[in-house]
């Protein structure tokens, strides 16, 4: 199949290690055939609201261009840590115990990543007010760091569901991020050793069917689009096999996508669109089962 969408492209007002600009992305985009892609840089939490702003106004000075579409990604937050960051109360959340070794993050940039109390209410925190003045067309929701858990798979699991369940439901949300992709990150040893290697794809073989199916139900039901992300190809052997089997049973159901290559490089990566196109081909999907987030003027 051909891909013709990509919406989930971070530039150099992500908060993290993406540097794209935004003239580098068009570019990209129109040379790799796309009809319709977007920008969509994090927002943890309202911490990240000055880059957004800058983003946005990068994007409107940059001028219209046909199919290209400006939105966000917003992380599952937690309603404790939306409360310290509004008062700057994060000074004594960068250092914590993980598996029993010490651990220190920098900035509240991410969120605060640790220290809250286990399995408390969850927030997206953002606005109806933020993405009407801000010219938001869509909002990309995804789970990205556990809800204070201990880091063990089963938790992780059960964790991550939580979230997503949340996510789907949330009346601000167009499109669920990468179904599951951080889950080998926590659950591995990656965040210590920073070597891929050390993510624990297994933990994929340990997701219960049930919630498999019960995702599968609230899209539906929601009218929530999942997102078919190029960290799949990263997925090894058998396993990669049995995630695709569950994502086309998905799309069996009546489950839409979204793609995303999730770009966070200077130049897009048309090997990652190449490369999923092959994949999806492969487990007969098709350019119907795509949708636009939003609806065309």
């Amino acid at each position: 199949m051909i891909i013709e969408q990509d919406f989930h492209l971070h530039t150099h007002c992500s908060c993290d290690s993406a540097s794209a600009q935004l003239s580098d992305i068009v570019n990209g985009a129109q040379e790799a055939g796309l009809k319709h892609w977007g920008i969509s840089d994090h927002l943890h939490t309202q911490f990240n609201l000055p880059d957004i702003e800058i983003a946005a106004r990068e994007f409107r000075e940059f001028g219209p261009v046909e199919g290209f579409h400006f939105g966000i990604e917003v992380t599952c937050a937690t309603q404790w840590e939306c409360e310290k960051i509004a008062r700057r109360d994060y000074s004594s959340c960068f250092t914590t115990t993980l598996k029993g070794r010490p651990y220190q993050t920098m900035t509240p940039i991410d969120g605060v990543m640790f220290g809250g109390p286990a399995n408390g209410p969850l927030q997206v925190d953002i606005t109806q007010a933020d993405i009407d003045r801000l010219g938001i067309e869509y909002v990309i929701a995804g789970v990205h760091k556990p809800n204070y858990n201990e880091m063990e798979p089963a938790i992780m699991i059960d964790d991550f569901f939580n979230q997503s369940c949340y996510l789907i439901k949330h009346e601000l949300v167009d499109i669920l991020a990468h179904p599951w992709d951080m889950l080998p990150f926590w659950s591995g040893e990656m965040i210590f050793t920073h070597d891929p290697k050390d993510l624990l794809f297994e933990v994929y073989e340990q997701i219960p069917q049930e919630y498999w199916d019960e995702l599968a139900h609230l899209l539906l039901t929601h009218g929530k689009l999942a997102e078919m992300s190029s960290f799949i190809l990263s997925i090894p052997g058998n396993i990669q096999k049995n995630f695709m089997k569950q994502m086309a049973t998905w799309r069996n159901k009546g489950v839409k996508f979204t793609f995303s290559t999730d770009l966070h490089r200077p130049q897009y990566e048309v090997h990652k669109k190449n490369g999923m196109e092959i994949l999806l081909a492969e487990y007969g999907f098709s350019a119907a089962d795509f949708a636009l987030p939003f609806v065309q003027n």
